[in-house]
């Protein structure tokens, strides 16, 4: 695997987020091995998902077991721009790549959301996957008056 991939990778999430493909979206994701699964901490949610079925709740909402689920991607969003923490990814101990940082997310309006973002990657059968995803809303300290 090498930066460039995973910076597509990147790119391809981003269209994906942009153009409301779910099932697209979750195919970026490696939901594989049970005793290894994916770890996927959402930016508007509480609860860490493990499996294809809490992703997709997260994405697109309407699963009753999961009733706090909007859908993430039904805020319209026109634009996503991820921005590095380090410049280059970092290689992870060899098995794969991680990046941390923040993303902004541009609805319809022109209103962004900022998020912080740390990911992981590996890739498995010429794929590059995300296996661990935290996201969360960026903290922005109050303003003295």
């Amino acid at each position: 695997m090498t930066k460039a991939e995973v910076v597509a990778a990147q790119r391809a999430w981003a269209k994906c987020v942009t153009e409301r493909d779910v099932d697209g979206l979750l195919d970026l994701y490696d939901f594989g091995d049970p005793d290894e699964p994916l770890l996927f901490k959402p930016t508007l949610a509480d609860i860490i998902r493990l499996d294809r079925t809490g992703a997709r709740a997260y994405f697109v909402g309407g699963d009753p077991d999961y009733p706090q689920d909007v859908g993430f991607l039904n805020r319209g969003w026109k634009k996503v721009e991820f921005q590095s923490a380090v410049g280059p990814i970092l290689k992870a101990g060899g098995l794969g790549y991680k990046d941390m940082g923040h993303y902004t997310f541009v609805d319809g309006d022109g209103n962004a959301t900022r998020a912080d973002y740390t990911f992981a990657y590996h890739k498995l059968d010429g794929h590059v996957l995300i296996s661990l995803h935290h996201s969360s809303l960026t903290w922005f300290p109050p303003v003295e008056a």
